[in-house]
């Protein structure tokens, strides 16, 4: 069953002023929204659902980054329309994921999760998917595909000393497409408890 958002009104016709004003292209602030969302609002419902932004939500993100609301709403709900889309297309064809080639499936995937939200740093996951393929050989443990990128992007973020929050962990998953329990089994097979993790 395909998942839908509703439309909300809001007027984008401000965007190109703001650029010319304060000089930052689409790409410098689209990261900058996307980052905020996954960090600090979930997107995700209690059952596995993409759900949309309400006003107020669009208003905490646009007063804490300094980003005009109607462009918030233009860069968040275009992302929930594309993850919808990448979520309803890998649900539908299971075949794309019999590759062979387990790394190089790891590093097109992440390249993809990259290109829809760029909230990790790509050079930096890819080779932390190679580590954790290592690390994964040594236990005899090969979860799926989307359980490692999920994990890869997790620890990615983990390391990341720039970020004074950390990724939401159910966004993270809704954006992987993994399950709950594939996240957490996988994470406490490589060592990554909540304990281990405090004390990082």
């Amino acid at each position: 069953m395909t998942q839908i958002l509703k439309k909300q009104h809001v007027n984008v016709s401000s965007s190109a002023e703001y650029y010319n004003k304060f000089y930052k292209s689409p790409q410098d602030l689209r990261p900058m929204v996307l980052n905020y969302l996954f960090r600090n609002i979930t997107f995700v419902t209690r059952k596995e659902k993409i759900r949309a932004l309400d006003l107020i939500e669009y208003r905490e993100i646009s007063n804490n980054i300094g980003v005009p609301v109607n462009l918030v709403h233009m860069f968040v709900s275009r992302f929930l329309v594309n993850l919808i889309l990448l979520k309803t297309f890998l649900n539908n064809n299971p075949e794309i994921f019999n590759f062979k080639d387990q790394n190089r499936k790891v590093r097109i995937y992440l390249h993809k999760f990259h290109r829809v939200a760029p909230i990790f740093d790509y050079k930096r996951a890819r080779e932390n998917a190679k580590r954790l393929k290592m690390k994964l050989d040594q236990l005899f443990f090969w979860p799926q595909t989307m359980t490692q990128i999920a994990i890869t992007i997790f620890v990615t973020d983990l390391l990341d000393k720039t970020k004074e929050k950390r990724i939401i962990q159910a966004n993270l998953r809704s954006l992987c497409c993994c399950s709950a329990y594939a996240f957490h089994r996988t994470r406490n097979k490589i060592g990554l408890t909540s304990c281990y993790i405090k004390n990082l």
